[in-house]
C-alpha cells in the first residue's frame, strides 16, 4: 500500500488564528487556486474573480493551496504554466511564464505556515503525459529545478520554493509517473524542508489514469475528486454509485 492520507478538499470559512499543515492529522484543508473558476463564467463582475494568492493565507481556513496548474510538460523545452488573469507574462523567446508577484505571494503564504504547492495537469482540455519511465525521471528533474529545490535558468516564481506537487491527472499517457515521483523523492532527501507529493484521482475507483501509480508509489495525501463522477456525494445514499470504503482502506 503506497498512499498515507485521505483528505478532503474543501472551501470553507474560518476566522481564527493562522493554521498550519500538519502531515501527521487527517483534517488539513485544501484548495485550488489559479483558475479563475468561478470568474471565467461571469465576466462582467471582476469585483468577484478570485484574489490574488496571498489573500487566502491570512487567516485559518486553509493549511494547503495547490497551484493550477502545469498544463504542458512539453518534454523537450520547457514546461507551460496556465494561471488565468494573474500571470501572462512570459520568459523572452519562451511560452514559459515569469510570474515575480506569484513568488512573493508564495512566501508570505508560507511564513503564515501555508503548503504551497504545484498541481500538474488539470481538466482534459489540456496536453499532458509522461509514457516512460525514462520520460518521468527526465521531467522530475525539470520540476525539481524549476519549481522545488534546484536551480535553472527560467524559475517561474523567481527565488519562491514550492511545498511540492500535485497530480490532478485527468488525460494523457500515465505510465511514467511512478518514475516521476520515486526520482522527486531521490531529491528531497537531505532536503532542507519537507515536501508533499499528493494526487487528486477522480472518485471511481480505481482511477483511470492514476490507479498504478496510487499502488506503485507512494503518495503523501489523495484529495480524491467526490464531485462530477457517479461516485459523487450526491449518491452517497446508493451503495452502488457512492464508493467511500475503497479510498478509505487504500489510505
Amino acid at each position: 500500500m503506497f498512499t498515507s492520507t485521505l483528505i478532503t478538499v474543501a472551501s470553507l470559512l474560518a476566522t481564527n488564528a493562522l493554521a498550519a499543515y500538519n502531515p501527521s492529522c487527517s483534517n488539513n484543508v485544501v484548495t485550488y487556486w489559479g483558475q479563475n473558476s468561478w470568474g471565467g463564467a461571469h465576466l462582467d463582475s471582476p469585483d468577484n474573480w478570485e484574489k490574488p494568492l496571498a489573500s487566502y493565507c491570512e487567516d485559518s481556513t486553509f493549511d494547503v493551496i495547490n497551484i493550477s496548474f502545469l498544463t504542458n510538460y512539453n518534454l523537450t523545452g520547457l514546461p507551460v504554466l496556465n494561471h488565468a488573469f494573474h500571470c501572462e507574462t512570459t520568459y523572452n523567446y519562451t511560452n514559459t511564464l515569469h510570474c515575480p508577484d506569484i513568488g512573493t505571494d508564495i512566501k508570505k503564504c508560507q511564513d503564515n505556515g501555508k503548503k504551497i504547492v504545484l498541481s500538474l495537469g488539470g481538466g482534459n482540455i489540456y496536453t499532458y503525459g509522461l509514457s516512460s519511465e525514462a520520460d518521468g525521471q527526465a521531467f522530475a528533474d525539470t520540476v525539481w529545478n524549476m519549481f522545488l529545490g534546484g536551480t535553472h535558468k527560467y524559475r517561474p516564481y523567481d527565488d519562491a520554493v514550492l511545498d511540492g506537487v500535485d497530480l490532478d491527472i485527468e488525460s494523457g499517457e500515465h505510465t511514467g509517473y511512478i518514475g516521476f515521483i520515486n526520482r522527486l523523492r531521490s531529491h528531497f532527501e537531505g532536503a532542507s524542508k519537507q515536501y508533499i507529493i499528493s494526487a487528486a484521482p477522480q472518485c471511481v475507483y480505481p482511477d483511470a489514469n492514476l490507479g498504478s501509480t496510487l499502488s506503485g508509489a507512494w503518495i503523501d495525501n489523495n484529495y480524491v475528486q467526490f464531485y462530477n463522477n457517479p461516485c459523487n456525494l450526491a449518491n452517497m445514499d446508493n451503495k452502488w454509485n457512492f464508493d467511500y470504503t475503497s479510498w478509505d482502506k487504500l489510505a
